[in-house]
């Protein structure tokens, strides 16, 4: 059987604390590990970011693509953060598409597309995201074009990651000419053996008690549905949550197999549902909640919705700190952590979890409840 090879990215933690009786918040920015698992079935993927990451000299652009969830953010942001380590005196960056596209319109409203220039044409390394978003912008995609061919003349390394082959999304004709002088490479789903390992990695299950027994049959059951790497953690993080709440010491094969039953149909919950019941169960205003106000009473409720939305939704950090007036990233995992430590230790804060798990019908096969 050919090797699993980790490639040793690191992600940049940003935590804050309370200091003295002041209170005096401190921001602490730390590096862990956050390695990308490549089995057998993307060892072409992991070629291609070591010829990054070593300068290979060719090709200079590639084009990763593949489903939500399959780990193109992951490898974007731990290769600029790898090769920018490698390369202190060098200049790179990593961006989503819509980013780009935003800033390009913003040079261009207040007449200094010069500061653009300046800044994307100096570039060593440059990585643009889910590149199917420009398919509706014709005069960002003809920047582009001028961007690319610009640091391609002065050897720059350019990775850029969408969704779906580039051939099938439709670009202006002058960016498809260009992709077609890259290389394209589609990340595969991992093999069971991938799966097992990804999660047991520490930053995965490193404190959640479950049996080898059991992760073999939840990794044979994700690899059957096909799930993504982000559905596979998802759901393992979910099936965490439910042994909390239910207050049982660790997770056995015949829990894999609930949670896996209770999903066998498709169903959808948002932040602002699980905002609504949890406000509705406190007897609070749902824009109380929203609001800044620091009552431990709202602040609890938010640890709640936060660390909720984290596991029952696919919502991004930014997108449930855009729902309560736009909370950084530090503020969502800080409640987060708030939310399984009361879970563990407060009693009305398992019933609330409890209350929602059962009104979002979570427990129930087959349900599709919207509220």
């Amino acid at each position: 059987m050919a090797a699993i090879i980790p490639i040793p990215f690191q992600e940049k933690v940003t935590t804050r604390t309370r200091t003295g009786t002041s209170g005096e918040v401190v921001t602490v920015e730390e590096l862990r590990p956050h390695p990308f698992l490549a089995g057998p079935e993307n060892h072409v993927i992991c070629s291609a970011i070591y010829d990054i990451l070593r300068d290979t000299p060719n090709p200079f652009l590639m084009y990763f693509f593949a489903a939500p969830g399959f780990g193109k953010t992951h490898l974007a942001e731990g290769a600029i953060l790898f090769w920018l380590m490698r390369h202190p005196d060098k200049t790179g960056k990593c961006l989503p598409a819509h980013q780009f596209a935003r800033e390009w319109a913003n040079a261009q409203r207040v007449k200094k597309p010069q500061d653009f220039f300046a800044e994307y044409h100096a570039l060593d390394f440059f990585i643009l995201e889910d590149i199917q978003d420009l398919a509706t912008h014709p005069s960002t995609q003809k920047q582009l074009v001028q961007t690319l061919d610009l640091l391609t003349k002065r050897g720059t390394r350019i990775l850029l990651t969408g969704n779906q082959p580039h051939t099938a999304i439709p670009f202006e004709p002058q960016l498809t000419s260009r992709l077609h002088q890259g290389v394209a490479i589609r990340i595969q789903l991992p093999a069971i053996e991938t799966r097992s390992a990804i999660l047991r990695l520490p930053e995965h299950s490193g404190r959640i008690p479950i049996s080898d027994l059991a992760v073999g049959e939840f990794v044979e059951l994700a690899d059957r549905e096909e799930l993504s790497v982000g559905e596979m953690l998802q759901r393992f993080h979910k099936m965490e949550w439910l042994r909390k709440t239910n207050r049982e010491t660790e997770i056995l094969p015949e829990n894999v197999s609930e949670v896996f039953a209770e999903n066998s149909e498709p169903r959808e919950v948002t932040i602002p549902q699980i905002a609504k019941l949890a406000a509705k169960f406190y007897r609070v205003k749902l824009s109380d909640l929203r609001s800044k106000s620091r009552k431990t009473t709202l602040v609890t409720v938010r640890s709640i919705i936060y660390y909720m939305a984290r596991r029952l939704t696919a919502a991004t950090l930014d997108e449930i700190g855009l729902y309560f007036n736009g909370r950084d990233h530090s503020t969502i995992l800080h409640g987060c952590t708030q939310a399984e430590l009361l879970i563990q230790n407060d009693e009305e804060v398992r019933r609330c979890v409890q209350y929602l798990h059962s009104e979002l019908r979570m427990g129930e096969p087959g349900a599709n409840k919207k509220n």
